[in-house]
Order: structure tokens, then C-alpha cells, then sequence
């Protein structure tokens, strides 16, 4: 029963991840977009770059000729559907996966 209890809790402490993987789409709120392709990424500016990848975490710097180039991005996945984005160590922003629109 202890081990049990023990299971239980290590899988509802903070910080668990449920997530399967980073790699796919994140939007912001602020309509941002960024695509992981294992150890490649489309950054916000539409340029691909390399980038430093785990299965739930990525960090890579903006690439030369985009916006913000040379602001190093850490994204941290927490579950399968949200994300923390930050920039040059500034507050985390929540990202979620990018969802199709249709008409």
C-alpha cells in the first residue's frame, strides 16, 4: 500500500510532465508560431535554425535576419498541450499547440 502511495504522488507532484514530446507547432497569444522538428526550428521570423533539444525541453537563439536575432529562446514543455516560452531569460510566457483552423 506504501509503495502504492508513493507511486501516486510521485506522478501528481509538480512539475510532472504528461507530455509526449516538444517537437510539433506552439502558438502564442500573441499570434506568434514556432515549429520543432526534433534538433531543427522554425523560428517566429520563418527562419529554420538548429537548437538544443530534449524531449521536453528545446532552447535555441534567434537566427540572423529575423526579428529579436541573437535573443536566446528556452521552451519548456509542460504537458502535451501548453508550453513556457522565454526570452533572454525573461518571464515565461504559456504557449499552446498551434490548432487548424477550419471554415
Amino acid at each position: 500500500m506504501l509503495k502504492r502511495s508513493l507511486m501516486v504522488c510521485a506522478l501528481l507532484a509538480p512539475g510532472t510532465l504528461a507530455a509526449d514530446e516538444i517537437s510539433g507547432d506552439w502558438c502564442a497569444p500573441d499570434g506568434q508560431m514556432l515549429t520543432i522538428k526534433g534538433s531543427r526550428v522554425v523560428a517566429p521570423s520563418g527562419i529554420e535554425t538548429d537548437g538544443q533539444y530534449s524531449r521536453h525541453r528545446y532552447q535555441f537563439v534567434m537566427p540572423e535576419g529575423g526579428h529579436d536575432a541573437g535573443v536566446t529562446v528556452v521552451i519548456r514543455q509542460l504537458s502535451e498541450e501548453e508550453a513556457l516560452v522565454s526570452f533572454d531569460e525573461g518571464a515565461p510566457v504559456s504557449w499552446t499547440r498551434c490548432r487548424d483552423v477550419t471554415s
